[in-house]
């Protein structure tokens, strides 16, 4: 069972809520570090949405401390699915700024449209870098359904354990930043012109593989 399949809204604390946002932050088995459930309306259509997530070079401008975000490898390219990205993120000093590199899978509900992005860390991918941490453990997922032509719902989740030497109440105090400005800046940019074209993305027709588990946090 995945990490998201686990994580129980009864033992969730509602953070912050507003006429669009509602933020979570769920405390994780044989972790310290919390995890959070973001649930977004956006007023933009869900292919905008979609077009924002696969324009790796935009990230700097509404990921949350994103430094510099990169393509490593089209899995799609090579029979596979998915693509593999590099992200650094700038954390404050005197702690080191984290390396994270993930693989990203995409699949579809034909019947509903909801699109449902895995993230998972693949640490081994590259060689440390020893100018900054590798975070050797991350898992999260992107949920996008449709709720009009003109908007959607947005259900980012994330488990890090950023590694190196950070304290956890100092991780935990700051959780609910990386959610609140990732979606807020996604809000924004979804708006864009550049957005308005659909993507062609390689996601699988595969409704199983489509996880939830968010229904809680949507009625809350």
């Amino acid at each position: 069972m995945s990490l998201l399949e686990k994580i129980n809204s009864s033992t969730c604390a509602l953070r912050l809520k507003n006429d669009w946002l509602k933020i979570f932050t769920c405390p994780v088995p044989t972790s310290d570090f919390l995890s959070f459930v973001g649930v977004a309306e956006i007023d933009a259509p869900q292919h905008a949405v979609l077009s924002l997530l696969y324009d790796i070079e935009a990230a700097t401008e509404w990921v949350w401390k994103t430094r510099e975000m990169r393509l490593l490898r089209e899995l799609s390219e090579e029979g596979d699915d998915g693509r593999i990205v590099y992200q650094l993120v700038s954390a404050p000093w005197p702690i080191s700024d984290r390396e994270i590199i993930t693989r990203s899978q995409g699949y579809t509900d034909p019947e509903t449209s909801e699109v449902f992005i895995k993230l998972e860390a693949v640490p081994d991918f590259l060689p440390l870098n020893d100018k900054y941490v590798r975070v050797m453990q991350l898992e999260g997922a992107w949920n996008i359904l449709p709720l009009s032509d003109s908007s959607c719902r947005v259900v980012f989740r994330l488990h890090i354990e950023p590694g190196g030497e950070i304290p956890a109440w100092l991780a935990n105090i700051a959780v609910i930043d990386t959610p609140y400005h990732t979606l807020n800046n996604m809000r924004e940019m979804a708006k864009r012109e550049k957005y308005r074209t659909p993507v062609e993305a390689p996601f699988k027709n595969s409704p199983g593989d489509i996880v939830q588990n968010y229904e809680d946090f949507i009625s809350e």
